[in-house]
């Protein structure tokens, strides 16, 4: 960090701050003194500058640079600092930011919506809820099926997440630690995502007679059918970057359509393009009744979207937020939407994602502790176990990895679920930033292993 931003820290009131305490651990001290612990892992991670960076080059406080493929967990579409997004912020510098979009009317919230509305499967008539997180916008479907639909109850999978508040909590499933202790908001059926890697049913995707829809099918005759909507993410993000066979997902969608629920596909993290579609569950063929969207739609900002049927809400204050898509949010989520579509990423995103499969598969072949990869575009992830044989999932292995590869190779990387190695990187990413990714999962795996 240069003198310039040390003095701005200094200049709202922070005198203790020099450039001789620009050390990772004095500020992950720090910040472990100050912020509630939720999910950072300050064993693994630095403390990153926030004055440099550019597309998928990230540095921490002390100055070394990672090869970034988290993409901002899905977060950051074109990367940090991307210019041509920087020149279209400042010409919108004095747009006014906050007016509440529940309340009244906005250009930009009116013609951002109409656009969502566009790019999501189907041609029926749709209404846009704006949020402020990928999880509020879970809510906001889950509460507009509920009041269209008169009933309360739904089924979700397992794993899965869709948030960690309330209705959401309730839908989410991928780790004891999200939820445990807390209430449950609504009544949830739950079964098995499609995870052919490990299928419960011990079927292989060749010779599968989708047990799963018929498990779902017999829970439903015996817990009752009054369901409001089946919720699944077309891609499981945090629970192991699962990709479900197209036939499985159809078979939920039909099931749901013959109980009378709604179908939503939670495309917070799997949405806006980073699959090669625009929304994930395009790539099973089906058509969702809602949508909830967020991470990459705000431009790096808290924004999310709830998309369902018209008119959505059986009469006025339903739902609302004090914060919808302001006009300068409004304006930079239109200016990443276009600009995916000017750029041509959809295709982009669906070749470099084979490209990088490709060589992450190679990579399979080469050790003995990679169970399986798998993913969809820009969206994939890398399973570890104890051996392929047995497939014993290799938690601590996964850990050690990952922590290596960030630590020793300066690969900025997450991990997801029990045991997985998870790669959204931001769609600048070229094929030489993909070799020097994998080139450097393959040294964290040879020296964690």
């Amino acid at each position: 960090m240069d003198e310039k931003h040390i003095r701005i820290l200094r200049d709202l009131g922070f005198d203790d701050i020099s450039e001789k305490n620009m050390t990772n651990k004095y500020w992950k001290s720090r910040g472990a003194d100050a912020l509630a612990l939720t999910t950072q892992d300050r064993d693994v991670y630095g403390c990153v500058d926030h004055t440099r960076g550019e597309g998928v080059r990230i540095f921490d406080v002390e100055g070394t640079e990672y090869l970034d493929v988290t993409g901002g967990v899905a977060v950051r579409a074109f990367g940090l600092r991307y210019k041509p997004y920087l020149d279209f912020q400042e010409s919108i510098i004095d747009v006014v930011h906050e007016l509440p979009g529940m309340d009244f009317d906005a250009i930009p919230q009116t013609l951002l919506a109409e656009k969502v509305a566009s790019i999501t499967p189907g041609n029926h008539k749709k209404r846009v809820v704006f949020t402020t997180s990928g999880g509020r916008a879970v809510e906001g479907c889950m509460k507009s099926a509920m009041d269209l639909s008169g009933r309360r109850r739904f089924v979700a999978f397992r794993p899965a997440f869709h948030g960690r508040t309330g209705y959401a909590l309730a839908l989410t499933s991928s780790n004891s630690k999200h939820k445990s202790g807390f209430p449950q908001g609504v009544d949830v059926i739950r079964i098995a995502y499609p995870y052919c890697y490990r299928c419960p049913y011990g079927q292989d995707v060749e010779d599968c007679n989708l047990e799963c829809v018929e498990h779902l099918r017999y829970a439903l005759q015996v817990e009752g059918d009054d369901i409001a909507a089946f919720v699944m993410e077309a891609l499981s993000g945090e629970g192991g970057l699962i990709v479900p066979p197209a036939k499985a997902v159809q078979g939920f969608y039909e099931l749901a359509k013959e109980v009378g629920a709604y179908f939503m596909s939670d495309e917070v993290q799997a949405g806006m393009g980073r699959t090669g579609k625009w929304c994930a569950i395009e790539n099973h063929g089906v058509v969702p009744d809602y949508v909830s969207m967020g991470k990459a739609i705000g431009g790096g900002y808290p924004m999310g979207a709830s998309i369902g049927p018209a008119p959505m809400f059986t009469g006025g204050s339903r739902h609302s937020e004090t914060f919808s898509a302001e006009p300068k949010m409004g304006l930079l989520s239109l200016w990443i939407l276009k600009h995916i579509e000017d750029g041509g990423y959809l295709k982009k995103n669906a070749e470099h994602g084979a490209y990088f499969l490709k060589l992450l598969n190679e990579l399979k072949d080469k050790h003995q502790v990679v169970g399986d990869v798998r993913g969809m575009g820009l969206m994939m992830g890398i399973e570890f176990v104890k051996d392929k044989k047995s497939k014993e999932k290799a938690p601590k292995l996964r850990n050690a990895i990952v922590k290596n590869a960030v630590q020793k190779q300066q690969l900025w990387v997450l991990g997801a679920g029990q045991n997985v190695m998870r790669l959204t990187p931001s769609y600048v990413i070229t094929k030489e930033n993909i070799d020097e990714a994998v080139d450097r999962i393959d040294k964290a795996i040879k020296e964690s292993v």
